[in-house]
């Protein structure tokens, strides 16, 4: 099964539960109980007022993720994605700048989980 993200405002509305189904959901923004891979608040304020480039973002965050934290998290979304459907969700409209779309592109690379893309 692969791994799949989205935004919140496009997450399906029955979904309230970490597990639903053959779908394991994941809010991965801070203070959602996955801190481990939300991006720090230092880093995002630096992106938002223009202070961090984006291609500075993608280092920073990557450097954030080679946590062990970081990395026990994304091998338990791993395992989870082998027998179920896992759902990274932001609160970005757009994944072409965003970290879930980050984070599961890293899964995908270091646990050989099949990323789908965007909901």
């Amino acid at each position: 099964m692969p791994i799949y993200t989205t935004y919140l405002a496009n997450k399906p509305k029955s979904v309230t539960e970490t597990r639903f189904g053959s779908w394991f959901i994941y809010f991965v923004m801070r203070n959602r109980g996955n801190n481990e891979v939300a991006p720090p608040e230092w880093l995002l304020r630096n992106v938002k007022a223009g202070r961090v480039t984006w291609e500075k973002y993608v280092l920073y965050y990557s450097d954030w993720l080679a946590t062990m934290l970081a990395e026990e998290w994304m091998e338990k979304r791993a395992r989870e994605a082998k027998i179920g459907n896992v759902l990274l969700v932001c609160f970005e409209k757009d994944a072409t700048h965003c970290h879930r779309r980050l984070l599961a592109e890293e899964i995908s690379k270091r646990f050989g989980v099949e990323y789908k893309g965007e909901l």
